[in-house]
């Protein structure tokens, strides 16, 4: 058997800019960047990577597609799913904005093929540069289970005030477990959450507030109260 030492130097790295020309079979990510006030960020570069990391083998990663963002602000990123990444691995969404604070709806810009992402289809994925901060709702790990049959939060926010469009996250506790839910909202803009919640005797409560963080604020909310 190899040494890991020996397998994390052979990682290997190149690019499949040439998948783009897949007529019929692209997949698309475009979006439009803006910043807080609605405005455009022209000149942003966007690439799209796939990587293999698997455990006790060499670390791969696969440049997809580069872009950069147009007078209006907006982006597309084409390129072709191959047979290797439907079994393995996960492609990732890299700005040149991220040191500034960017927001979107999805969060972390990871994608799996097979499983949200496919050939011939089409991902909208906007961003927002802007001041961000952090919520994280807790709860009490060793008295939710006997206290409630379920919690389900949904935290809804709008990336800037101009915005149509609102983002969703849903926290479930059947899902996630009584160890609560941490999400990434843009600071200065109104943030809406909403709890239901189910106690062990089967009476239900339901709860709503909203809040404004500031600037790299880290907040944690609790859903005891």
């Amino acid at each position: 058997m190899l040494p890991l030492a020996l397998l994390a130097a052979c990682d290997t790295h190149d690019n499949d800019y040439i998948s783009k020309y897949c007529p019929g079979s692209c997949t698309v990510i475009k979006g439009r960047v803006s910043d807080a006030n609605g405005a455009p960020v022209a000149g942003a570069a966007l690439r799209i990577k796939w990587r293999d990391s698997g455990y006790l083998q060499p670390k791969y990663t696969r440049d997809k597609a580069m872009t950069r963002t147009d007078a209006n602000g907006n982006y597309e990123l084409r390129f072709l799913l191959r047979d290797d990444e439907f079994a393995e691995g996960y492609f990732e969404l890299i700005t040149d904005f991220k040191d500034e604070g960017y927001l979107s709806c999805n969060e972390d810009n990871i994608w799996s093929a097979g499983y949200n992402l496919a050939r011939d289809s089409t991902i909208l994925q906007n961003f927002t540069v802007a001041p961000a901060a952090a919520l994280r709702l807790t709860v009490d790990a060793e008295e939710a289970p006997q206290r409630y049959a379920r919690l389900i939060s949904t935290i809804t926010y709008k990336l800037a005030a101009s915005d149509p469009d609102s983002c969703m996250h849903l926290y479930d506790s059947q899902h996630w477990g009584f160890y609560g839910y941490s999400v990434a909202v843009p600071a200065g803009q109104p943030v809406i959450v909403r709890t239901e919640k189910t106690l062990a005797d089967g009476s239900r409560s339901s709860q709503k507030d909203t809040l404004v963080l500031q600037p790299g604020e880290q907040l944690e909310y609790s859903l005891d109260l």
